[in-house]
């Protein structure tokens, strides 16, 4: 059977403690599409078959030969959302390179090498948050705060034994931190912790809003969420972001736009 789409899911190991919520939005869009069209979800463990069986990928997937695939498939003429581009732009170091390469607003930080223990800068006098620079967090030792050189410098040598090579360290700045949920000019759901609720208001939403989108361009993500934090001075900072996020708190409304996304993407 020929199909119209087809959706690949995100390997168990990029999604700790989340495997069912990343699957259910995923299985809910194809839902979605599959009233009208025909789609198909796949694994892509151990391997993904060397043809897309569909002009319009929508993708999850996160892992090295997973995104080779998909560089193959885009290179025949299909359409892949996100791209292969895209998911790998989230990659840590890489995402911060690129936030300074198009001025989005992000913490101060660095990106190390943990073979280099002693080129801790100074941003570690305060607090810092240290976080493996190739991927997203796949354990909880992935993103760690860190209070002055020396805790910082413990960190690094803890993760250069697990065989992380690439760390970003990015200072720590206080205030509430805003969860973010998107697609591409057609869908944005925000959500404050409880002890920031009274904080909202639509001219925060807006300007979150619009850091996320600046942000997501420069990282070429058309499905995307993350986290935003609220300084004391009102300042919004870009701390996170992903490609396809689970929505678990937006899930209807997230997979009805996301599907309706792919649709119009389909009829370009």
């Amino acid at each position: 059977m020929t199909l119209d789409f087809l959706g690949i899911a995100r390997e168990p190991v990029y999604s700790p403690g989340k495997v069912e919520d990343d699957r259910a939005i995923l299985d809910a869009v194809a839902a979605r599409l599959g009233r009208t069209y025909r789609v198909a979800v796949l694994d892509p463990e151990p391997v993904l078959p060397a043809s897309a069986p569909a002009p319009v990928v929508f993708a999850m997937c996160q892992g090295p030969a997973s995104l080779e695939t998909l560089r193959r498939w885009e290179a025949s003429g299909v359409r892949v959302v996100n791209s292969s581009a895209g998911i790998a732009n989230t990659h840590r170091a890489g995402m911060l390179a690129a936030f300074e390469r198009h001025g989005i607003a992000q913490p101060a930080g660095r990106i190390l090498r943990s073979d280099e223990p002693d080129a801790v800068p100074e941003l570690t006098d305060g607090s810092a948050w240290l976080k493996r620079g190739d991927v997203h967090a796949t354990a909880p030792d992935d993103v760690v705060r860190v209070e002055g050189r020396a805790a910082a410098a413990t960190a690094l040598a803890a993760m250069r034994g697990r065989g992380i090579t690439s760390v970003v360290l990015q200072q720590h700045i206080d205030g509430p931190v805003f969860k973010f949920y998107a697609v591409r000019g057609c869908f944005f759901a925000a959500f404050a912790p409880p002890q920031a609720a009274r904080l909202r208001h639509p001219a925060l939403d807006l300007r979150m809003r619009t850091l996320a989108e600046a942000a997501a361009a420069a990282l070429e993500l058309e499905v995307f969420g993350g986290d935003c934090v609220r300084d004391r001075q009102d300042n919004l900072w870009l701390i996170d972001l992903n490609d396809w996020p689970s929505y678990a708190r937006c899930r209807p409304e997230a997979a009805e736009a996301i599907a309706s996304y792919l649709i119009q993407t389909r009829a370009k």
